[in-house]
């Protein structure tokens, strides 16, 4: 079965990058091994911003 958010984990992780994943219901996202970048989230977005600017600031993110 096709899945995007399996298919995008998979992507996501290859190329080392964070993923923040709205509150997906596949099961295979719980391996925590092969989708090692992947945050679920089920939160209200304001809380989810402040999560993602936190997270910036502490691996010292930087736009051009």
């Amino acid at each position: 079965m096709f899945s995007a958010a399996v298919d995008g984990g998979k992507l996501m992780g290859y190329f080392n990058l964070a993923w923040f994943a709205w509150g997906s219901p596949e099961t295979n996202l719980g391996d925590t091994v092969e989708y090692n970048t992947l945050v679920r989230v089920t939160s209200p977005y304001d809380r989810l911003a402040t999560a993602i600017v936190k997270l910036f600031v502490h691996y010292n993110v930087r736009t051009k």
